[in-house]
């Protein structure tokens, strides 16, 4: 049931960023080179793409979500790339975060305004996660704007 669960939740994930994708493509505004792959990459495959972003933790693991999943609400992506390799970006949103093993949560509390490195492989088990993760001064401002 559990894995059942899980695998209906990536689906859902993976529908909700194409849609999202798809829907600020859509824009008219011009969008901005594509983001470059990291160097890890290669050995991942060409799919494989690696995104800093801030946000606000909104739940931690094990409080209600699945498994090492965490809901973060995160800025704007503008050189968010589609899994047709196009640049799309994606606006401002919550949405689950797979936390990868070894990625420590220690001290990070719901509200807590976080920068968060996360790879992204449309090929791959688990198409994203997390895989770094810091907490922001309490001052700092998030724009929640696309």
């Amino acid at each position: 049931m559990k894995r059942r669960m899980n695998a209906m939740l990536a689906a859902m994930m993976l529908a909700t960023m194409s849609l999202t994708a798809g829907m600020i493509g859509c824009s008219d505004r011009s969008p901005p080179e594509a983001a470059s792959p990291p160097p890890e990459a290669a050995s991942k495959g060409a799919s494989a793409r690696s995104y800093t972003v801030r946000g606000e933790i909104v739940q931690l693991p094990g409080a209600g979500s699945v498994d090492s999943q965490m809901l973060i609400r995160h800025e704007a992506i503008p050189d968010f790339v589609d899994d047709q390799g196009k640049v799309v970006g994606m606006m401002s949103m919550t949405m689950p975060f797979p936390v990868a093993t070894g990625v420590s949560l220690e001290g990070l509390k719901v509200g807590d305004a976080i920068q968060f490195t996360f790879e992204l492989d449309w090929k791959a088990k688990v198409p994203y996660q997390i895989v770094k993760i810091e907490k922001l001064a309490g001052d700092v401002k998030l724009n929640w704007g696309r």
